[in-house]
């Protein structure tokens, strides 16, 4: 039982308010002190434990120097000393085609046997995060198993595909991880701290940066190439449209006069000279981006002054005597891109 320290009434023990004044009651049976395993980690620890983001670039751009100096001493020993040779006879396109694949798949073997084999051995890092102190760990401080270390490397191939905004992942995240790094649980450390100083900080990582912040950091960064790219697309496809819209109308336009041209031609036996003879206003055959001629026998034409993609283009409608007796028209297109014309002009 538990007396209620206001009013006195009794309590049973473990209850949170008193049942007669609801004040709140202190467990006493609870310990003011925590276990060693529920204890946060000691924030110094967790401020410098952690490698920086420019800490794992700076490495990267080492690593990548170093593999790029191999590569080359690779293709000096074993191609340039031929390649004078292969450019004088070998012209198959697709044996050049076989040579680039065989290239580039060694190209990402050596790329990727480089970090796994490093980051799987005793040393837990390579060359470039060994020269910046740092090296990689599992989530319990211990080092990767060459597996281990290889399916990380494989992950990153998902922080490249997402514009590379993965491996921005590690300046926000409360572990400074990247995406690989997370997927693969593991961790990039200051060296000079031992498996169990790790194992405790990961227990109670710093906040970091809100979820809803890292997405916010992540759409800004994909607002500018994603945004450019699709306005590279949509902007132009939309003026495509807006053009074949404003050719379509023009087209409308001049096709109403066509049954009058007919008729006065079956008539009088020769075609008009103006639109007046068909009892139509030549000053209302014009748009602000076009206006229509009736030229000789019978034909309709529509120059444009805009838009710019069909600004000095033509489009003419031409009478022609059928089979049957009957008159149907022909559209003939000039200086007008074949994707913004009308099927029946193209």
């Amino acid at each position: 039982m538990h007396n209620c320290p206001s009013c006195g009434t009794a309590n049973q023990s473990g209850a949170k308010f008193c049942l007669n004044c609801g004040n709140t009651l202190t467990n006493s049976t609870q310990s003011p002190y925590q276990s060693p395993h529920s204890q946060q980690s000691p924030p110094m620890i967790s401020e410098f434990l952690y490698a920086g983001f420019w800490k794992r670039l700076l490495a990267y751009i080492v690593d990548a120097i170093i593999i790029y100096l191999v590569i080359i001493g690779l293709s000096i020993a074993f191609g340039l000393s031929n390649l004078s040779n292969n450019l004088m006879v070998e012209q198959n396109p697709a044996s050049s085609i076989t040579n680039g694949f065989i290239f580039l798949v060694a190209f990402y073997f050596i790329w990727w046997m480089y970090f796994a084999v490093q980051e799987g051995s005793a040393a837990q890092a390579t060359l470039g995060k060994r020269l910046l102190g740092i090296k990689v760990a599992d989530m319990q401080g211990m080092p990767l198993s060459f597996a281990h270390a290889a399916g990380r490397q494989l992950a990153g191939v998902v922080s490249s595909i997402t514009f590379s905004i993965g491996y921005l992942m590690a300046a926000f995240t409360g572990r400074k991880q990247a995406l690989h790094d997370i997927i693969a649980s593991a961790v990039v450390v200051n060296r000079r701290f031992a498996p169990q100083q790790i194992a405790l900080v990961n227990q109670s990582p710093p906040a970091g940066m809100s979820l809803g912040g890292v997405i916010a950091v992540v759409c800004l960064v994909l607002i500018i190439p994603v945004g450019g790219i699709v306005a590279a697309i949509a902007i132009p496809a939309y003026q495509d449209y807006v053009t074949r819209a404003q050719l379509s109308a023009a087209i409308i336009h001049a096709s109403l006069t066509q049954p009058a041209i007919i008729q006065y031609a079956e008539e009088n036996g020769n075609w008009p000279v103006s639109f007046e003879q068909i009892s139509l206003v030549s000053a209302n055959m014009k748009d602000d981006n076009y206006y229509i001629k009736l030229e000789r026998e019978g034909t309709l034409v529509i120059y444009f002054s805009a838009p710019t993609a069909i600004s000095h283009g033509s489009i003419a409608l031409l009478p022609e005597l059928n089979t049957t007796g009957e008159y149907t028209w022909q559209c003939q297109a000039n200086n007008i891109q074949a994707k913004l014309l009308p099927a029946n002009c193209q």
